[in-house]
């Protein structure tokens, strides 16, 4: 069995439910309340392979990210029409329906969600989850208690609006959205000419959605994502951020943290309006710096220059004068080293000491963290060649006092606070290091 078609064990036990309900016999309340939260996910795990889930990003919503965005949606700009271009099963649809209101009886009440629900999935098994699930929560809605049943007549006729088709297509298709689109899009890198307004590279297929779901949408029109931490605060991504900023107008920007234990990503939670001629240059980077970074504070460029390594071991042909050769996995975690044991030879930039060698690849900080950064600081004579793996901080003062500061700057509980702000992705960049506020230690 492969794909999704193991799916659709857990959308006939779906459909059992609702003719149950539908025929008037009795359901235990809990069986329709897990149908609406976590258990789609569960089974997704259970039936779904994960390399499958991997090539088509089916990730579904975890039930505390629904209800972050349930709480967006209702908190904000209500609105007559709700799409979700990757719906999966269903999940940011049945956030979107909170925001809806019911009519005098679960028949009208079905009617009017369907008209005002759409929703786009590649595998017909989510569709047709999509749709049982947003059915038993309008009966819930409704307050269905088992003693005296619901009946629903002709239940398959309801969210016509939910079919099997490429989110990615559709967007692409000339017919525009008016209303508000919600979307916990996929998250892998993929190769695609719709890219070439910010890259011709393999792209985050998150941010092929988000752009090609503010240009599907009309003027004043709405959007709602769950997005790749990596697309808010990546240098990777400065030009599609750029690009989104002639389209939308931010009006929340969240950070989260990791999507659930089961994928680890961190991600970030966006409201944006379209406003295709405001191009206001508020609209900036998609960080908040705080007040460390206030007009007129220092960061560590005024102080250091931040480079990348310029070695790459496994492709730079191993010719020219023999040196030092600092690679990560050789590095203690932390503290001061003379010079590397390791040696190669390089033909390009080598870095005279001392300077401070940061790891690019950090994870946010957690609870069992004392800090998120640590730095190495190597103070020997001779000329280094690094790995580019590995960021270099070199101090414009030439002095180890610098440094030893610096590596106080790094490993502080400030330093971690900001950059759990400015960047949840696990690469750091060169910009980032440089704009650490440089604190008082």
């Amino acid at each position: 069995m492969t794909g999704a078609h193991g799916y659709g064990e857990y959308t006939t036990r779906l459909q059992a439910l609702t003719t149950d309900v539908a025929s008037g016999r009795p359901v235990q309340h809990h069986r329709l309340l897990a149908s609406v939260d976590g258990e789609a996910s569960e089974q997704l795990r259970r039936l779904v392979p994960l390399e499958y889930r991997r090539q088509v990003g089916a990730f579904f919503t975890p039930a505390p990210l629904k209800q972050c965005v349930s709480e967006m949606l209702e908190s904000g700009v209500r609105s007559e029409r709700y799409l979700d271009p990757a719906c999966g099963s269903g999940d940011l649809l049945l956030a979107a329906s909170h925001a809806l209101p019911i009519r005098e009886s679960l028949k009208e009440t079905l009617e009017d969600w369907t008209d005002r629900l759409h929703g786009w999935d590649i595998n017909s098994e989510f569709v047709e989850a999509a749709r049982l699930r947003l059915l038993i929560a309008a009966i819930l809605r409704h307050g269905y208690e088992s003693q005296h049943g619901l009946r629903i007549p002709n239940a398959s006729a309801y969210f016509a609006n939910i079919v099997t088709r490429d989110g990615l297509e559709a967007l692409r298709g000339q017919a525009a959205f008016a209303g508000h689109i919600v979307m916990n899009p996929p998250f892998g890198v993929v190769s695609s000419p719709l890219s070439r307004p910010w890259t011709s590279r393999p792209t985050s297929a998150a941010a092929l959605f988000t752009y090609q779901a503010a240009h599907h949408l009309v003027e004043g029109s709405r959007l709602t994502a769950i997005l790749p931490d990596v697309l808010r605060s990546g240098s990777r991504y400065s030009t599609w951020r750029a690009q989104v900023n002639k389209i939308l107008i931010r009006s929340s920007l969240d950070t989260y943290g990791q999507f659930d234990e089961h994928a680890d990503v961190d991600v970030f939670l966006l409201g944006a309006k379209v406003e295709r001629q405001a191009l206001s240059e508020s609209s900036g980077e998609w960080w908040h710096t705080g007040d460390s970074a206030a007009v007129g504070s220092k960061s560590v460029d005024d102080f250091f220059v931040v480079r990348v390594g310029t070695v790459v071991d496994n492709r730079d042909p191993v010719e020219g004068p023999e040196f030092p050769f600092a690679r990560a996995r050789d590095l203690p975690p932390s503290g001061e080293i003379s010079t590397p044991v390791r040696r190669r030879k390089f033909s390009r930039r080598v870095f005279e000491p001392p300077f401070v060698l940061v790891r690019r690849t950090s994870r946010p900080s957690t609870a069992q963290q004392e800090s998120r950064l640590s730095g190495v600081l190597v103070t020997g004579q001779a000329p280094v060649a690094v790995d580019n793996h590995l960021i270099i901080a070199s101090p414009r003062d030439g002095s180890i006092k610098s440094c030893r500061t610096l590596l106080k700057v790094l490993s502080s509980k400030p330093t971690s606070d900001w950059l759990d702000n400015r960047i949840r992705c696990r690469h750091l960049t060169v910009g980032a290091v440089r704009e650490i506020p440089w604190t008082n230690t």
